[in-house]
C-alpha cells in the first residue's frame, strides 16, 4: 500500500547511491519549504526515473518539487521531479531595453545531445558485443573490444574538454556583445561576468552521478553600478535563447 506524496522545498544533503527493491537508485534529503515545516525527508529515486534529473539540480540548496508515493514501509519513492515554483524577483523602474543577435551557439544545436547519446550507447554496445565474442570464441576479438573501450573513454574526456571550451568561448563572446549593447544603448556599465550568467553561460553541477553537469539556464542577474552606486538588474528573453534570432535584454533598477 502507498499514498500519493508531494513536497516542494530544498535539497538538504548530498546525493547517495542506494537500491530500491533490488533496483539501483539514488537518495537525497528534501527539506520542505511549506508550512508547517518538518524535518527533512529522505527521498529515493529509482533508476527507471533517472531521466527526471535532466531538468533539475540535486545540488545541496537547490529548490525542487517532488511528486511520488509514500509506501507503507516508510520509504518515499519519487516519480516526478521538477524545478520549484519560482518566487517573484524584486524589480524596479525599467531603465531601458536593447537587442542582441544570438549566433549559432553549439549548445543550442538540437543534434548535439543526440550525437552524444548515439556515440556513448553505440560504443558501449560495441564493447559489450566484442567482449562477449572474445570470451566465447576468440580472445583477439576481446582485445579489439578493450581497444574500443579505451578509445571511447578517451573520446568522452576530449569531448568534455572541447564542449567546455566551446561553451565558454561562445558565451563569453556573446556576453561581451551584450555588455557593449547595454553600454551604448543605455550608458550603463554592465559587467561581462553578469551578462555571461544572465545568458546562461557555463555548466553547473547537478549533484547526481547519472548526469554530473548540465548547461546553465538564462536568469536574472544583479550588480551595483560603479558610478552611481545604484543596484541594477538585467534579464533576457526569450528563455531559452533561440539560434539565429534576436534576444532582448531589459535593465532595471533593483530595490535593495
Amino acid at each position: 500500500m502507498s499514498t500519493p506524496w508531494t513536497c516542494e522545498g530544498t535539497v538538504a544533503g548530498p546525493v547517495e547511491r542506494t537500491e530500491l527493491d533490488g533496483e539501483p537508485a539514488i537518495a537525497f534529503w528534501l527539506r520542505s519549504g511549506q508550512e508547517p515545516r518538518t524535518e527533512a525527508a529522505r527521498v529515493v529515486l529509482p533508476v527507471s526515473h533517472a531521466d527526471q534529473v535532466d531538468e533539475v539540480s540535486l545540488a545541496v540548496g537547490s529548490g525542487i518539487a517532488v511528486e511520488g508515493q509514500l509506501r507503507s514501509d516508510g520509504v518515499t519513492v519519487a516519480t516526478t521531479l521538477r524545478p520549484a515554483t519560482p518566487r517573484p524577483e524584486p524589480s524596479g523602474p525599467v531603465i531601458g531595453t536593447v537587442e542582441i543577435r544570438v549566433p549559432e551557439l553549439a549548445r543550442l544545436d538540437p543534434w548535439r545531445e543526440r550525437r552524444y547519446h548515439v556515440t556513448v550507447w553505440g560504443g558501449l554496445v560495441a564493447v559489450v558485443g566484442l567482449g562477449t565474442v572474445g570470451v566465447a570464441w576468440k580472445s583477439s576479438v576481446g582485445n579489439v573490444g578493450f581497444i574500443v573501450f579505451l578509445a571511447l573513454c578517451a573520446w568522452l574526456v576530449v569531448d568534455d574538454v572541447r564542449t567546455r571550451r566551446a561553451d565558454d568561448r561562445e558565451y563569453g563572446s556573446l556576453a561581451r556583445d551584450a555588455a557593449r549593447a547595454v553600454r551604448s544603448g543605455m550608458a550603463v556599465e554592465a559587467p561581462e561576468e553578469a551578462m555571461f550568467d544572465m545568458l546562461g553561460g557555463g555548466l553547473e553541477h547537478t549533484g547526481t552521478p547519472w548526469r554530473p553537469t548540465r548547461p546553465r539556464s538564462p536568469r536574472r542577474v544583479f550588480w551595483v553600478d560603479g558610478a552611481t552606486r545604484i543596484r541594477l538588474a538585467a534579464d533576457v528573453t526569450p528563455r531559452p535563447l533561440q539560434r539565429r534570432s534576436t534576444a532582448t535584454i531589459t535593465v532595471m533598477a533593483a530595490p535593495d
